[in-house]
């Protein structure tokens, strides 16, 4: 079993806000490029949520955003939601439609072949298609 595996459900059951994954997504693109490494955006994240009042321990909380970021990321680099997106003004900066973060904070995030934290695409995209039709009040 690989360490996420060991973590995984954790991580499902921690609770995220659409609002708060894409405020965290601004400021990944707010962080100079050669500044986005893992421990990086892991330092600001928890700085954001401690800032925030997200409790003294916001470990966790900010271990399962970035594990859903990295998921949607994933989503975004297959190429499965084409018109939910638009390029940044530079390069490892997408603008994503809302309805793609509500989705990331509510599909269970599975691992992937390579032991890495995915999203099931049919489930992840019949996900956003709902919200999209729906006004996400579904």
């Amino acid at each position: 079993m690989s360490d996420f595996a060991e973590f995984k459900d954790d991580i499902n059951r921690t609770a995220v806000s659409a609002e708060l994954l894409g405020e965290v997504m601004m400021m990944y693109g707010e962080i100079a490029p050669e500044e986005r490494g893992f421990e990086a955006r892991a330092e600001r994240v928890v700085a954001l949520l401690t800032k925030k009042g997200h409790g003294e321990k916001p470990g966790p909380l900010a271990m399962a955003i970035m594990i859903r970021l990295m998921a949607l990321d994933a989503i975004l680099e297959s190429s499965k939601v084409q018109g939910w997106t638009l390029p940044g003004a530079e390069p490892g900066v997408t603008y994503v439609h809302s309805a793609l973060l509500r989705a990331a904070a509510e599909e269970t995030v599975i691992e992937g072949s390579k032991g890495q934290p995915m999203f099931d695409t049919a489930n992840f995209r019949r996900r956003v298609l709902q919200m999209a039709a729906t006004g996400g009040r579904a």
